[in-house]
């Protein structure tokens, strides 16, 4: 704000005040107000305070000429609300509201966007293919885990996905390594925008090009701590490496690349690739979709609220980590986020438990199945089949004396009889 041209607008302090109350919830909010406005007294010749002043009556009409003048400049309506919006805040902030009902032609139709084609693999691996390492880390944050933008750089350049974010990474003299891959990737809480903290994973690509991108800046002499931003400046800007670099910056870096592949989307694209490619994943029954929305940082239903965002066991966690191992294969542009081997015998176990009739709710319970031993395996089925014969943990039960002889012939034995007219049988023992 300091080389706006509307800073002189700051000294009346009322304003000032307005702008501060709106920055402690977002300052990329506040900073579209603080422009907005400014723009609307410049252009029509009044100040801050002059509409501090005005009835309501002379707002609401103030307001009206001000929607009817950006139409004649055939401004999209999703714009000439924003402006809106700005006007009914600071007018709020005065004690003055607008009730009447105000209609903005187009608001709700985002005509820039509504018909941008989500990218496919194959076109984001021709990004990724002309891309330099550090436009690499930030589109693959962005496409497989979903991340919004500010998420790797704020606002201001002052926070943004840091090392220490990224727990199971180790660094090890100038070596990157990780415990586990997909390996977990923690969206903090002030930068998450609904303003909880939560948390997704980075496939085997993505992993791969932030250790690449983190040695290089090790060999170019950068000193690697867990507060250490994951997307630094170039050391072209020596003065600026070791530091976060700001929303605009990140999304510069991506457009590059965007561009030399010879596309035009905005790089914001590939959060709606990483959301449109896990739908395909999700109607796969490879993932559910409460986690799909987790993931992408939604707030989600009452029920979600309580589970997922209250906390993760580490069970579910790693349940989550298998479910997103196999959606990965809709995301990623090399590999497929599993070995051939593990395929195999996940899809042989994933058939012996459907025959043994096992619904698919109780099998996605069970996480990867390429991860369960023969003998895991066994006593699964041996406790279905157990199931299906009426026996809860036991090798007994109680029949009526006229069932006895079509159990034996079954090949279970007579045990006692059970006046009055029952009797115990067992399974023989294997």
């Amino acid at each position: 704000m300091k080389r706006s041209p509307y800073r002189h607008l700051l000294d009346d302090m009322q304003y000032r005040r307005w702008v501060e109350n709106i920055e402690r919830g977002s300052i990329a909010n506040a900073s579209e107000c603080y422009r907005r406005v400014g723009h609307v007294c410049k252009n029509f010749g009044t100040t801050p305070a002059e509409l501090a002043q005005m009835d309501v009556k002379t707002a609401t009409n103030f307001l009206l000429d001000i929607i009817s003048h950006f139409e004649s400049k055939n401004s999209a309506g999703t714009n000439i609300e924003k402006y809106v919006m700005a006007l009914k805040s600071w007018w709020s902030f005065n004690d003055i509201e607008i009730t009447k009902r105000i209609r903005i032609a187009g608001a709700n139709h985002n005509t820039k966007y509504e018909n941008e084609r989500v990218p496919t693999q194959e076109e984001l691996a021709k990004i990724l293919d002309v891309a330099d390492i550090r436009a690499k880390v930030a589109l693959t944050l962005v496409a497989f885990c979903g991340f919004r933008i500010h998420v790797l750089g704020d606002f201001l350049g002052r926070d943004g996905l840091k090392v220490r974010d990224i727990p199971e990474m180790r660094i090890n003299n100038d070596t990157v390594e990780f415990e586990t891959v997909p390996t977990i990737v923690i969206v903090r809480r002030n930068l998450s925008k609904a303003g909880h903290q939560y948390s997704n994973f980075l496939a085997k690509q993505g992993c791969d090009y932030l250790a690449q991108y983190l040695e290089q800046r090790i060999r170019e002499g950068q000193k690697i701590t867990s507060d250490s931003p994951i997307i630094t400046a170039h050391d072209s800007n020596p003065w600026k490496v070791g530091r976060h670099i700001r929303s605009t910056n990140v999304g510069d870096l991506m457009r590059k690349a965007i561009r030399n592949a010879g596309f035009e989307w905005r790089p914001y694209v590939f959060r709606r690739y990483f959301d449109t490619r896990l739908m395909v994943a999700e109607s796969e029954g490879l993932v559910i979709r409460d986690w799909r929305v987790f993931w992408m940082g939604h707030t989600g239903d009452i029920e979600h609220v309580y589970t997922v965002n209250k906390g993760l066991p580490p069970d579910i966690v790693e349940r989550m980590r298998a479910s997103y191992a196999k959606g990965s294969k809709n995301l990623v542009t090399s590999g497929n986020g599993t070995s051939s081997h593990d395929r195999v015998l996940e899809t042989f176990n994933l058939q012996f438990l459907t025959i043994a009739g096992y619904t698919k709710e109780e099998i996605e319970k069970f996480g990867d199945l390429s991860k369960f031993s023969v003998e895991q395996i066994q006593e699964l089925l041996k406790k279905k089949s157990a199931e299906a014969l009426g026996l809860n943990g036991n090798r007994q039960k109680v029949v009526s004396m006229q069932e006895v002889k079509g159990w034996l012939n079954q090949g279970w034995e007579f045990v006692s009889p059970l006046p009055p007219d029952e009797a115990i049988i067992k399974l023989p023992l294997l």
